[in-house]
């Protein structure tokens, strides 16, 4: 598996030294599998409720599983147009989880990608699907 280079500012992915914000996450691409990998462990900090993590922040992992998994496939960013997430159990600060980006279908510059939450026991905690919309052209290089 490939590491994937941070994105200095990002939320998600950034450097906890160039954005003390940052969540710091850790990202993979599975060459083999054409799928992102992210292993967290929410801690308080990521909370809405007390020890449940903030809807919000679970939107934002998905957001950069398939961000990363679309630059991964075509070669080029797009951005998100949108993205529906459904939350099927609480996810607790302090569990492991492990999160799955992947691009679903490519139609000219529009790009459908899905991801999903799993708890460390493969049960769902949370999926999501969106529409990306990419830069179109020719496809560049990573």
């Amino acid at each position: 598996m490939e590491k994937l280079p941070r994105s200095k500012g990002c939320f998600v992915c950034g450097t906890p030294e160039e954005n003390s914000r940052s969540l710091g996450v850790d990202i993979f691409w599975n060459s083999e599998e054409k799928k992102t990998e992210i292993s967290i462990s929410p801690d308080s900090t990521w909370c809405g409720y007390e020890g449940v993590v903030h809807g919000g922040i679970i939107a934002s992992v998905f957001d950069d599983a398939m961000a990363w998994a679309v630059k991964q496939e075509t070669g080029s960013w797009a951005v998100t147009g949108e993205m529906s997430v459904r939350y099927l159990r609480p996810v607790k600060a302090g569990a492991a989880y492990r999160v799955e980006g992947r691009v679903e279908k490519k139609s000219g510059r529009r790009i459908t990608a899905s991801a999903v939450m799993m708890e460390d026991g493969g049960r769902k905690a949370a999926e999501a699907s969106a529409l990306f919309i990419g830069q179109g052209g020719k496809k560049q290089s990573p």
